[in-house]
């Protein structure tokens, strides 16, 4: 007989489903920050006891408010000087800021502004409010020893770390007045997130103060490398295309000292003083030679560097370092949520003056 053994072998299959979950970051396209930002500004006065200092301060949009404030050409220029010069620079201007407003609800990052050889605190009220506008304290201080009226009486004084010095009894006194509720300025700064912007000689005076601990950023206006040591800070360097006070080659030279994150953006036919309030009213006035027949034709060339129709519309070369400085300060500051960009193409897109070199790098 025959036996037939039958194995039945039966298979399990397991089927494992795996589930991916992705997230998606959605990046805010970068914003133009030519136009006025979302605060109006104000500002005040303070006195150190031998010098000034102008603060820009965000305040809350809405009425019931001081006037804004006007320069007085007749409270800071010698009464010789003010029966010299042409109207267009002596008459009172508005600055857009309001006097002694309450800020908005802050803190808010402090950048100083240090002004150029004979020049002084109000020497770019324009930049400073536009700043303020979008959520910056700007402080600018009185170089006495560099000034306006030492250059016109003939009394410039020699004095290394004057400008350091200027800045950290700045910062000292802005720190103890934000930590006071009662003051004006109380919860107003945020002395931990600081950038220093000069223009010119005031460039020497962003230098000095990387080396300190408490700058964080900053903003070279037509200027080169003097006293320059420390290296490493995010620097934004803007630079005048036709500048004859300070070659473009002296900030390009300053550019490649730098080692840390940094911004070149040249400006396509800006000048030296196209950056400042007095070269708008020149612009538009010509009054250029009125000004050659009473201060020389060398002295006049330096003012008028940047103002005239040999140059870019001072007004758009504003706009385009008022957009830089926001979008540059904004990311080194930390300041959010919404980014700007130094991108060229963005830049020129933005249908101001026209950048004619832009390069940045990271360490």
């Amino acid at each position: 007989s025959t036996t037939t053994s039958t194995t039945t072998s039966t298979t399990t299959t397991t089927t494992t489903t795996t589930t991916t979950t992705t997230t998606t970051t959605t990046t805010a396209p970068p914003a133009a920050f030519v136009a006025a930002g979302p605060y109006d500004a104000g500002v005040t006065t303070i006195d150190l006891g031998d010098r000034f200092v102008e603060v820009w301060y965000p305040i809350d949009p809405g009425s019931g408010r001081e006037p804004t404030a006007l320069v007085e050409p007749a409270e800071v220029l010698p009464e010789f000087l003010l029966e010299l010069l042409p109207a267009s620079l002596t008459a009172p201007f508005d600055t857009g800021a309001h006097r002694d407003a309450d800020a908005a609800t802050g803190p808010f990052p402090l950048a100083f502004y240090s002004h150029g050889f004979g020049g002084y605190r109000l020497v770019a009220t324009n930049y400073a409010t536009h700043l303020a506008s979008h959520g910056f304290v700007v402080a600018a201080i009185d170089h006495l020893e560099r000034g306006l009226v030492a250059q016109i009486s003939g009394q410039v004084v020699a004095a290394p770390g004057q400008e350091l010095l200027d800045l950290n009894r700045t910062l000292e006194l802005l720190a103890e007045r934000a930590d006071d509720d009662t003051d004006l300025l109380g919860g107003t700064v945020d002395v931990t997130r600081v950038a220093v912007i000069g223009h010119s000689a005031g460039g020497g005076a962003v230098n000095q103060a990387a080396s300190e601990a408490w700058m964080d950023a900053g903003v070279s206006i037509s200027a080169g490398a003097t006293g320059l040591e420390e290296k490493g800070k995010p620097y934004l360097v803007l630079v005048a295309e036709l500048d004859a006070v300070v070659p473009a080659s002296a900030s390009r030279a300053l550019y490649a000292f730098l080692t840390g994150p940094r911004v070149y953006l040249e400006i396509a036919d800006a000048g030296h003083n196209s950056f400042n309030d007095v070269c708008p009213p020149l612009y538009e006035s010509g009054e250029v030679a009125e000004l050659e027949a009473l201060v020389g034709p060398e002295q006049t060339t330096r003012a008028a560097d940047g103002c005239t129709d040999d140059y870019e519309d001072p007004r758009l070369v504003q706009e385009l370092a008022g957009h830089a400085t926001v979008a540059f300060l904004k990311q080194h500051l930390d300041v959010g949520p919404t980014p700007g960009s130094l991108d060229e193409a963005f830049l020129i897109g933005l249908g101001t003056a026209t950048p004619s070199v832009v390069e940045a790098a990271s360490p």
